[in-house]
């Protein structure tokens, strides 16, 4: 199947991984979630999920897709709220460089930042939080 979503995915990362606030405080970016010891910031583009995929012409398909983008925080000494904030904090910014490009680079005609869920919990004298959102993409030949 000939698709624009590993292109899109990849070209998300990238954009992650180029953030001001990411580079500043040594957010880890992974492409899939991390496997070895995360750090106790980080970014993961994730699953892509096809809403439709036809064909438009006999060699290439319109494609709407989204691709899960999670921040995770952990905060020793924190709150909820701050982690929460903190993770909510990096969303803006990567959603401020998409609004900028929702082509994301000529790869689609149009992208959308969604927040799909946000939860914190206390770890052994911490919090760690998870803000998941998606990007939603609309791509054609």
């Amino acid at each position: 199947m000939s698709t624009n979503a590993i292109a899109v995915k990849t070209a998300l990362k990238d954009m992650l991984a180029g953030m001001s606030a990411v580079v500043g405080e040594n957010v880890q970016v992974t492409y899939g979630f991390p496997t070895r010891s995360p750090e106790r910031r980080w970014a993961v583009v994730g699953e892509i999920s096809w809403q439709s995929a036809e064909w438009a012409t006999n060699r290439s398909r319109t494609e709407d897709f989204a691709v899960a983008v999670v921040f995770s925080v952990q905060m020793p000494g924190g709150t909820s709220e701050e982690c929460e904030l903190y993770a909510v904090g990096l969303a803006a910014e990567f959603e401020d460089l998409l609004r900028a490009d929702p082509s994301i680079g000529g790869r689609c005609v149009t992208s959308g930042f969604a927040p799909r869920s946000l939860k914190s919990w206390p770890i052994d004298g911490a919090y760690e939080c998870q803000f998941e959102t998606e990007v939603r993409t609309k791509c054609r030949p």
